[in-house]
């Protein structure tokens, strides 16, 4: 005998007897309660991680100071656009199967198939919100299929390694994954066939259809980009069309790249300097303008430039200090510093790739060739742990144009190691590099190097010490353990904790070097994730720190403001403009007095090949 399936049989009842219940009845009002909670629940998940990423910033009802605003703009916020990132949205998707699930009465006997459909429709939409947030939320970037693809099969496997995460970490993991698919999967069942449409009040039919109706005509209405994640109504399918559109444009534009461009643009070959200063360009990481931009940091972090000012100042160091806007955002520190050595804006992976590609068989005209052809020695430091494969250093070696690579191999470093990477002390690391490493000066040295121990999750912190030697005593764990989850006040406490220790350690470093003909470019990466917001913008603190007066005066000419405080928050640089300024600079003060200055590119180079039919230069 057939086990009796009360769903199917629900299905089955015809409309005469769906009609003869009594409207209002128990029975009803208990199907209208599970299907709204099961389309409240499914729809409000949807917006659920974009929330929960951005909680700091975002209030769980719709609007924001709704009290101060006039009605109207309350009213504009609830139905058509809003900043406030909560889960009160709708999903044109999720409400239009819904809605045609009630009404379509063909519908009602392919229950399982529709069943199926809404399914794979919701864990698509689920899994882009998924992927959506952690963009927007962490590095503030777009979803680009063709930016992101390779990041992630790159990044994955590398950030996993290095979480150094305990493997009940994992499991609870898995545990939580299958949880929340189970519960998925009864709101759907709850919503796809736990009540037959017959048994829901026919307010509650068109209801959905009058919110179906609502979610198709007011984007037209009111214009609204419904792949934007502030607007009232979202689309799955908007999204997924901007998506591709966005990366076809991404595409277009990669394949489009002229190398011509960078040797027009960055052709110094009659230039010469006759005074060579030595060259230290190190990026700090995570050093955000977001230090300037939060009341209670801003006061202990101008406190604290102004003392290590005082002390540069006391042994003849002048500084300038302007602010330069990144072109990545929490993350991708390899973008930010080669779009500054290479005067060209890299904002994404894959265009890092297709330079990497481009510039196998030649050498780019960036900072380090530049510097090469006037005699310099280029050093490169990496502190990481682990180490790239033999093939892998020869082609970043090619790339950046390095002479000597120093790596964590040959900084003989036995102590324990921090963070993320993981890596020695930075004071370690810079000390060795300059006393063991260098070996004697026979050419003037351009050494980059940036810095590991102010990377998330900040702590634990090494000590700033006398004697650099001191770091390196074995440890029995070479492991300093990473910390559980923390409060974003002591996220914030331990950022600015790490802020400090890098710039104490750098003053040191400086003030110790003795090099009185020495120019250090202190520079931030992007800023932090986690304890920073959008609207903290992408710029980061840039210092020019040397013994020679007038060659730190003359960048004021660019925006720079005196010593190390920037008296302006609004960025005046930007990151690929660095080169081109830079070695303008240097010219100017160290150079040939009668040649004339190359130009200064505030946004680095152009270096898409001209449309067809157009004449190129």
């Amino acid at each position: 005998m057939t086990p009796v399936d009360p769903t199917s049989t629900a299905l089955q009842e015809g409309p005469a007897r769906a009609a003869a219940r009594p409207r209002g009845s128990l029975a009803t009002s208990h199907s209208d309660a599970r299907f709204w909670l099961s389309l409240a629940l499914l729809n409000g998940l949807l917006f659920l991680p974009i929330y929960l990423l951005n909680l700091e910033d975002s209030s769980f009802l719709p609007w924001q100071d709704g009290a101060g605003q006039p009605a109207q703009a309350v009213a504009w916020q609830l139905i058509a656009w809003r900043n406030n990132l909560d889960v009160f949205r709708l999903s044109l998707e999720v409400l239009l199967l819904a809605a045609l699930w009630v009404n379509a009465r063909w519908l009602w006997r392919r229950q399982r198939l529709y069943r199926v459909v809404f399914t794979v429709v919701y864990a698509l939409a689920f899994s882009y919100a998924l992927y959506e947030s952690i963009l927007l939320s962490l590095y503030q970037i777009n979803p680009v299929f063709y930016a992101q693809y390779r990041l992630a099969t790159d990044g994955v496997p590398f950030v996993v390694e290095h979480l150094r995460w305990p493997l009940l970490f994992y499991l609870a993991g898995l545990v939580a994954a299958l949880a929340a698919i189970a519960v998925l999967v009864i709101l759907i069942r709850t919503l796809i066939g736990g009540a037959a449409p017959q048994r829901l009040s026919r307010w509650t039919r068109l209801a959905v259809a009058a919110l179906a109706l609502w979610v198709l005509l007011a984007p037209l209405a009111f214009d609204l980009p419904l792949a934007s994640p502030r607007a009232a109504i979202s689309s799955l399918a908007a999204k997924l069309e901007q998506n591709v559109g966005d990366s076809l444009t991404l595409w277009r534009k990669i394949d489009a790249f002229d190398s011509r461009a960078p040797e027009r643009a960055y052709d110094y070959s009659g230039q010469k300097l006759v005074r060579k200063p030595d060259i230290y360009l190190i990026f700090v990481e995570s050093y955000g303008s977001v230090l300037y931009k939060r009341p209670d940091w801003r006061r202990d972090y101008e406190a604290l430039l102004a003392e290590l000012e005082q002390a540069l100042a006391g042994q003849g160091w002048h500084a300038a200090t302007a602010l330069s806007e990144s072109t990545t955002w929490g993350g991708g520190s390899w973008l930010a510093y080669t779009s500054a050595l290479f005067g060209l804006r890299v904002d994404n992976h894959t265009q890092y790739l297709a330079l990497l590609d481009e510039y196998l068989g030649q050498r780019y005209p960036d900072l380090g060739r530049f510097l090469h052809g006037q005699g310099y020695h280029s050093v490169f430091v990496t502190a990481i742990a682990r180490e790239l494969s033999a093939s892998e250093q020869e082609r970043y070696r090619n790339f950046y144009g390095v002479d000597n690579w120093v790596k964590y191999s040959r900084l003989n470093y036995q102590g324990p190691r921090y963070g993320w990477g993981p890596a020695p002390p930075d004071q370690y690391v810079l000390s060795y590099v300059r006393d063991e490493a260098l070996g004697p000066v026979e050419h003037p040295t351009f050494l980059f190097y940036i810095t590991q121990n102010s990377h998330y999750p900040w702590t634990p912190q090494p000590e700033v010490v006398q004697d650099w030697r001191t770091l390196n005593q074995p440890a029995a764990d070479p492991l300093a353990p990473l910390p559980e989850q923390l409060s974003q006040p002591t996220k914030r406490r331990n950022y600015l904790h790490a802020v400090e220790y890098q710039l104490r350690f750098l003053t040191d470093f400086i003030l110790d070097t003795g090099r009185d003909d020495a120019i250090y470019v202190l520079v931030g990466d992007h800023q932090p994730q986690q304890v920073s917001r959008p609207a903290d913008g992408f710029e980061t603190p840039l210092h020019v720190i040397s013994r020679d007066a007038r060659f730190v005066e003359s960048l004021q000419a660019y925006g720079f403001d005196d010593g190390l405080i920037a008296r302006d928050v609004a960025a005046d640089l930007r990151h690929e403009g660095f080169y081109s300024l830079f070695v303008r600079a240097l010219l100017a003060s160290y150079g040939q007095g009668d040649r004339v200055l190359p130009d200064y590119l505030p946004y680095g180079v152009v270096t898409e090949r001209p449309a067809a039919g157009l004449q190129s230069d």
